[in-house]
C-alpha cells in the first residue's frame, strides 16, 4: 500500500474515531475553540488521476458550509492576529490553495466571489505565465498553471491575495544555501513585480516535516516574508510560530461529512502520522 492510498483510507477512518470518540469535544473544552484553522487544498475540478483534487461540486459545498457557519478570515488577517496576538474570533478559519494550478481560476474563483470567501493561492512562480522549468513539471500532477493575467484579475479584486511557493516547487531541505537563497528571494521578488503589491505569505512544498525545519524558517523569514504555512495537520493559536503554521489538508478523500468533522479537529491527530513518516 503506498503513502496515497495509505491517507485516502487512514484519514476518513481517522475522523470518525476522533469525532465520535470524543476527541474533538475534549480539544474544544481544553481551548480549540481559541484557535484558527486554516484548509489546505491543491486542484479543483473533476482530475481522476489526481489524488489530491477536489470535485468543483464538493468545494461549492465546502464552502457554502463555511460562509454560512464560520468566520472566514483572509491569510494575512489570520497572521496579523496570530503575530500581534491579538483576539482570535470564534470559529476563525482560512482557505488556500498550493500550486497554482489553472482551476484555481477556472473553477475554484468563481465560487470564492459568488459567496465572498477570501482565499491566498501560493504559486510557483516560475511554472506561472510564460515561464516553465521541467523539473517543476515532473514534480507535479498536472501541467495547467494560472497564467499572469489571471493572477492579475483575481489579485485586483478584495477576495484573493498570493503568496510564493518558490520558483520550482522544490523541497527547501534538500538544497544548499546558494538555490535555498534564490528559490525564496526570486519567487517573491517576481511575483511582486508582476502583481505590483508585497507578498508577505510563503508555502513549503510538500510541507511535510521533512520539507522544512529551524534553518529552512530563518530563510524564509530572512528573505523577506512575515508567515509560511506548512501542510502538517492541526490548528493556530495566537502564541504559533509565524513560519511554521498549521494547516488541514482537504483532499479528494474528505466528503462533506469528514469535511464538517474536521473542521471540528477530527483530522488533527493525523500530525502524529505526519511526524512518523520522517521515518519511513
Amino acid at each position: 500500500m503506498n503513502h496515497i492510498t495509505f491517507k485516502r483510507l487512514g484519514r476518513p477512518v481517522m475522523a470518525s474515531v476522533a469525532y465520535f470518540g470524543g476527541y474533538c469535544a475534549l480539544a474544544g473544552r481544553l481551548g480549540a475553540n481559541c484557535s484558527a484553522r486554516i484548509l489546505s487544498y491543491h486542484s479543483i475540478g473533476d482530475h481522476p488521476a489526481d489524488p489530491y483534487a477536489v470535485r468543483t461540486e464538493d468545494f461549492a459545498n465546502q464552502m457554502a458550509y463555511l460562509a454560512e457557519r464560520f468566520t472566514v478570515l483572509s491569510m494575512d488577517q489570520l497572521a496579523d492576529r496570530l503575530g500581534e496576538e491579538k483576539p482570535l474570533p470564534p470559529r476563525a478559519v482560512a482557505v488556500t490553495l498550493d500550486d497554482g494550478y489553472r482551476d484555481s481560476y477556472t473553477q475554484a474563483y468563481p465560487i470564492l466571489a459568488r459567496l465572498g470567501i477570501p482565499a491566498t493561492i501560493f504559486l510557483p512562480v516560475g511554472l506561472t505565465g510564460s515561464h516553465t522549468s521541467a523539473r517543476a513539471v515532473d514534480s507535479m500532477i498536472q501541467a495547467e498553471f494560472l497564467t499572469w493575467d489571471q493572477v492579475r484579475e483575481m489579485d485586483s479584486g478584495a477576495l484573493v491575495a498570493f503568496g510564493s511557493h518558490t520558483m520550482s516547487h522544490v523541497s527547501l531541505t534538500r538544497l544548499p544555501s546558494s538555490e535555498l537563497e534564490y528559490e525564496l528571494a526570486r519567487s517573491k521578488a517576481e511575483l511582486e513585480a508582476q502583481i505590483g503589491r508585497r507578498v508577505p505569505g510563503f508555502a513549503y512544498p510538500y510541507g511535510t516535516v521533512r520539507d522544512f525545519n529551524p534553518e529552512t524558517a530563518r530563510a524564509v523569514a530572512a528573505a523577506g516574508y512575515s508567515w509560511a504555512v506548512t501542510g502538517v495537520s492541526g490548528v493556530n493559536h495566537r502564541r504559533s510560530s509565524l513560519f511554521t503554521i498549521r494547516r488541514t489538508k482537504i483532499e479528494s478523500d474528505i466528503n462533506m461529512s469528514v469535511f464538517v468533522k474536521a473542521l471540528e479537529g477530527a483530522l488533527d491527530p493525523w500530525v502524529v502520522v505526519d511526524k512518523l513518516g520522517r521515518f519511513l
